[in-house]
């Protein structure tokens, strides 16, 4: 499977490049992986053509960042493709689909336990926002002890707020794994 990964924007020195965590390619093994630049100067149709899934990673935001996700976004959408959000993809998506984001404390570089089907699972946390409600034809997954959305899923569009790629033992919903194929 060719899976499609967004990229975050760092600065250097006064000039842009786009990066990935490392762990992807282990959390991915076996997988083709196409990296999807930062630049609105591309042709986001053949891209889409060319991918099987798309996965919005976490990371910082930016406006040029934003601009090519929401495109390729949109367009993988058109095509009924599969897109999971991580962490910065998960309230991107969130935000643009309608549901309701906010800041929230105690919620990053930690750990916390997540209710999936009755289960508590353990996952990581690097983020000061919360979910607080999905877009109105998405269904909760997990939620965190104080009842925010932590995973949602609405047909082939998936959001998670931690990072399975930094877990030991990564943890994503069936449900997801299904609409993913991983």
């Amino acid at each position: 499977m060719n899976i499609g990964l967004t990229q975050r924007v760092l600065y250097h020195r006064n000039r842009a490049y786009d990066s990935l965590e490392h762990s992807w390619y282990q959390f991915l093994d076996g997988h083709r992986l196409t990296f999807i630049p930062n630049t609105l100067d591309q042709d986001f149709e053949r891209l889409a053509d060319t991918i099987d899934c798309l996965i919005i990673t976490g990371g910082d935001d930016s406006h040029i960042r934003r601009s090519t996700e929401l495109k390729i976004g949109s367009i993988m959408m058109m095509h009924t493709k599969p897109i999971l959000g991580v962490c910065h993809g998960a309230f991107m998506m969130t935000d643009v689909l309608g549901g309701l984001v906010e800041e929230c404390s105690g919620h990053s570089d930690t750990e916390h336990t997540v209710n999936y089907h009755g289960r508590e699972v353990t996952v990581n946390s690097y983020h000061n926002l919360a979910i607080r409600k999905v877009h109105s034809t998405a269904r909760v997954l997990a939620t965190d002890n104080d009842g925010n959305v932590e995973a949602w899923i609405d047909r082939v569009i998936c959001g998670i707020v931690w990072h399975p790629e930094r877990m030991a033992s990564p943890f994503l919903p069936k449900e997801i794994q299904q609409v993913m194929k991983l």
